[in-house]
């Protein structure tokens, strides 16, 4: 095979105001999030024929990968979490949105080839909904880049929604002691804005906790817990959940809220 040198400096857009729909800051108080280990498949989203491409093993490193052609590798279709599958009734359906809109559809548990037994909710992994506290939803959340490493580094703050021992034990200090790390798909205000509307951070190398602090007084935060998780040496800039329009891409968001794990401190459908 020729030698074919790896060139990511050509731009291939102009960097144009949307004069219909301008951009603003902001965003919403629901996000999802999951472990970054948890990550099983990634399937990105393709506009032609083709299809989509997908990632198959496991993206945290620990399977085989196959080599894949995408139109944007910052344009996520879907993220499967371990012991989830693509059904066939998702297959037939995405092959014949292929010559029209593409109509989402929710992924399924199994055993997904896995060598572990279905036994119920244990039997695959669980997404996390977080409503984010705190007078500003997730401010100060930013991405900047590194010219040193030609690397990103995200920040993900938030303030928890409430607090307690309970919620202590079962959501802070897990939080905070998971070194792999978190992914987290964000909500803009920003409806309007094209595929920017679920940013996603944590897919490359996981959000991990570095700052966390607790005022009782501080009237901003409610008396709660804030936080402070960073990705480094993240080698893609923004990335987004993706399905072609904001719609499928909003029901996409919602399927992962269907499966998130069960809080006993909060009431289930």
């Amino acid at each position: 095979m020729a030698y074919t040198p790896c060139d990511s400096s050509q731009i291939g857009m102009n960097a144009q105001k949307n004069c219909l729909f301008p951009a603003y800051a902001g965003l919403q108080t629901l996000a999802v999030m999951c472990r970054w280990e948890d990550v099983n498949r990634i399937i990105y989203y393709h506009e032609h024929d083709e299809g989509e491409v997908e990632v198959v093993g496991n993206y945290s490193g620990g399977g085989e990968q196959e080599t894949v052609t995408m139109q944007n590798k910052n344009r996520i279709k879907r993220i499967l979490l371990k012991g989830w599958v693509n059904s066939d009734e998702t297959a037939e359906e995405e092959e014949d949105s292929k010559e029209g809109d593409q109509v989402p559809s929710e992924p399924t548990h199994g055993s997904d080839n896995s060598e572990e037994e279905d036994d119920g909710d244990e039997s695959y992994a669980k997404w996390i909904a977080i409503e984010a506290g705190g007078v500003t939803p997730y401010a100060d959340t930013s991405e900047e880049y590194d010219a040193d490493s030609g690397t990103f580094t995200k920040t993900l703050t938030f303030t928890a929604p409430r607090a307690g021992a309970e919620f202590s034990s079962e959501f802070i200090e897990p939080l905070l002691r998971n070194k792999n790390g978190w992914v987290v798909v964000l909500q803009r205000k920003d409806k309007k804005g094209g595929d920017s509307a679920f940013p996603i951070l944590g897919l490359d190398n996981g959000l991990i906790a570095s700052e966390a602090s607790l005022n009782y007084t501080e009237g901003e935060n409610g008396g709660c817990y804030s936080f402070t998780l960073t990705e480094t040496y993240a080698p893609s800039a923004e990335m987004d959940l993706w399905w072609g329009n904001y719609h499928d891409t909003q029901n996409e968001f919602n399927s992962y809220l269907k499966y998130t794990i069960n809080d006993h401190g909060a009431a289930d459908e």
